[in-house]
């Protein structure tokens, strides 16, 4: 018997993957790099390969994706600082710049659609009044 699939978008270190992993799934991610922090690096096959270069096609046999899209705009943005404010009404003003910050965002919701797979993405709260719930 196959066990089921996990697709793990940005995957760093794989904590998503371990989790998975320990309940029995296969898991595949994919990152632009490879990351090690001393010994520990993702645990199970990794592609090197740009996520908004994924068509969600071949992942229709999978039974999730997870993706936990880079975060570190949105929280400077959620923070009271007058410049993180500012940052954020620059970004809102500009289309060009939303689609910039959002984009990975949307790749993952693509790729889940095209592959008709459940998705989990997980980030910071700051991350929602961008991207939504």
């Amino acid at each position: 018997m196959r066990k089921p699939l996990c697709i793990d978008l940005f995957a760093g270190l794989g904590g998503f993957s371990e989790g998975f992993l320990a309940e029995g799934y296969d898991c595949v991610g994919f990152d632009i790099e490879r990351h090690q922090y001393g010994d520990q690096k993702y645990p199970a096959q990794l592609v090197l390969q740009d996520v908004l270069t994924l068509n969600g096609s071949q992942f229709k046999g999978a039974a999730i994706i997870v993706a936990s899209p880079p975060c570190q705009e949105f929280s400077y943005m959620a923070m009271p600082w007058s410049r993180a404010k500012e940052k954020a009404r620059l970004i809102r003003a500009s289309q060009i710049e939303w689609a910039r910050l959002t984009q990975l965002f949307f790749a993952c919701f693509r790729i889940a659609r095209e592959a008709g797979v459940p998705l989990v993405v997980e980030n910071v709260k700051g991350a929602q009044p961008w991207v939504g719930r």
